[in-house]
């Protein structure tokens, strides 16, 4: 027997590397896990206004020398079994390296530790060129006209990151950076999330500050925690071996005591329902959201349900956290747990939305119609909170929900606005109130009956809140534009439930 040393073939290998799956948001946020690891409280992401030429991160953290630097562009510079500082974002030693280059084709890494610069560049040209695994390694003195390269200076110590040839990161750009600004809204998005407890300074102290072309990023909280209408559950422990994974339960605001803005910060009326779940956070970086791990159904009544799980790094091979750092899934021992804490954890949720079933239809009437205000317009919108909506999404399974979703929106965006107004100006607009017809009212009253039990059903066992909704019928649309008919089918309601 023999043993042949095989070198895997660099131009090959490095461009299949490219293909790992990152997106630009999760690219970028790899890098910034290597700033915090190395203490920043900084980070600066920089680009050109126009020509999408370069992206560039700058933090303030320690830094490396050249040795250091050396070993950070290895691949696989690290296990994924070394033990790692308490603090240490990183796992496999990859992350500088893969997450650069799914993005672009060339990068350049200047570092600064102790007065000295040290510089060197992974390219995808040279290496092609070569042949080989090639590093590019630079003196000080070669550093022409690198952009940002005075600010680390004038900073005394960092680590400046700067992709060049964006083959990926502004793909089909006209060049005029539209493409790239575009990306950089989603980027600031995922950021302000993943790394939310570092912004708001719960993680580290200074808040760690992130600026993109000097405009802060603001920590977007999903549990809405500064809220005092939000309910906080107690903080759990579950033992693995010598490691704990911690567990709270948080309970957003029912939607209607939100503001437009604040709706937006928990995901959007959309969102709300699909972000319910676990949210599992490795030393306070987000990783995973809105999941139940196919424990636990998402439904309407458990859409403000939001579980925070802090797990620490030790516990990465368990969690079989992915290098792009967007993957985990429990280990058993967690899964049994956590499938036992659900039930109590949903129910502040429930109580909230039964809670608001009964007490909408309470004082004037709810229409389904919302007048909203924006900035510069005013638009109609459905209200996904109202009873007949509500009682209709229980009904449906989660993939049936979504097309349900996507109906309402196209509903609501060919509201014939203009004819409505001129129909209205001219008094062409008829009443329901005023249709005389027999065969007319007994279409609608079979309709409205049959919309009725579908709400009164959609509350199950909850007599009271069936009772409370039964004797506000009318104060609901469409029941309130027929209130005759509507005093039948809460007879003949009542008739049904005492036989």
């Amino acid at each position: 027997m023999r043993e042949l040393p095989m070198v895997p073939y660099a131009p090959i290998l490095i461009e299949s590397m490219r293909a790992v799956g990152y997106s630009p948001e999760a690219a970028v946020a790899d890098l910034i896990d290597n700033s915090i690891t190395a203490e920043a409280s900084v980070v600066n992401i920089r680009f050109p206004a126009g020509k999408p030429d370069y992206f560039a991160i700058l933090d303030n953290g320690y830094g490396m020398e050249e040795p250091e630097l050396l070993e950070a562009m290895r691949y696989g510079s690290r296990s994924p079994n070394d033990h790692r500082n308490e603090n240490d974002l990183g796992r496999f030693g990859l992350g500088l390296k893969t997450a650069s280059l799914s993005q672009c084709r060339h990068f350049i890494v200047i570092s600064l530790k102790n007065g000295q610069i040290s510089a060197c560049s992974w390219d995808l040209g040279h290496i092609a060129h070569t042949k080989n695994w090639t590093l590019k390694v630079f003196e000080a003195a070669e550093l022409q006209n690198i952009p940002h390269l005075d600010e680390l200076k004038k900073q005394g110590k960092g680590t400046l990151v700067i992709w060049k040839e964006l083959d990926r990161l502004a793909a089909g750009d006209p060049g005029d950076g539209s493409v790239l600004s575009h990306k950089v809204s989603a980027i600031r998005q995922h950021l302000a999330l993943v790394f939310h407890r570092y912004l708001s300074g719960e993680a580290c102290s200074p808040p760690l500050q992130i600026l993109i072309n000097h405009n802060p990023v603001i920590p977007l909280d999903p549990f809405l925690s500064r809220y005092t209408s939000t309910q906080k559950g107690p903080r759990e422990p579950i033992i693995i071996g010598n490691s704990k994974v911690w567990v709270q339960a948080f309970t957003l605001p029912h939607i209607s005591r939100l503001t437009l803005p604040e709706i937006e910060e928990a995901g959007g009326q959309e969102g709300l329902r699909k972000q319910q779940g676990f949210y599992v956070y490795r030393n306070k970086r987000l990783i995973v959201w809105g999941t139940w791990f196919r424990m636990f159904r998402q439904e309407e009544l458990t859409k403000l349900t939001r579980v925070v799980v802090d797990i620490p790094n030790t516990l990465d091979e368990e969690w079989t956290i992915d290098i792009k750092k967007s993957v985990a899934t429990p280990p058993e021992i967690v899964r049994n747990r956590l499938r036992l804490l659900i039930p109590r954890m949903c129910e502040n949720s429930k109580q909230v939305q039964a809670y608001r079933g009964k007490t909408t239809v309470n004082g004037k009437v709810q229409p389904i119609w919302k007048r909203i205000e924006d900035r510069d317009a005013i638009r109609y919108a459905v209200d996904r909170e109202h009873p007949v909506i509500e009682a209709f999404r229980n009904s449906l399974d989660e993939s049936d929900s979504h097309q349900l979703s996507l109906v309402l929106k196209a509903i609501e965006e060919s509201f014939p606005g203009e004819a409505f107004y001129n129909d209205r100006a001219s008094e062409r607009i008829g009443y329901k109130n005023q249709i005389s017809s027999s065969e007319v009212q007994r279409e609608q009253l079979a309709f409205l009956e049959e919309l009725a039990w579908q709400l009164i059903d959609s509350l199950g066992e909850k007599h009271a809140y069936r009772q409370q909704l039964l004797n506000n019928l009318e104060k609901l649309e469409p029941f309130s534009a027929w209130p005759e008919l509507t005093k039948i089918i809460k007879e003949r309601v009542a008739e049904h439930a005492a036989a």
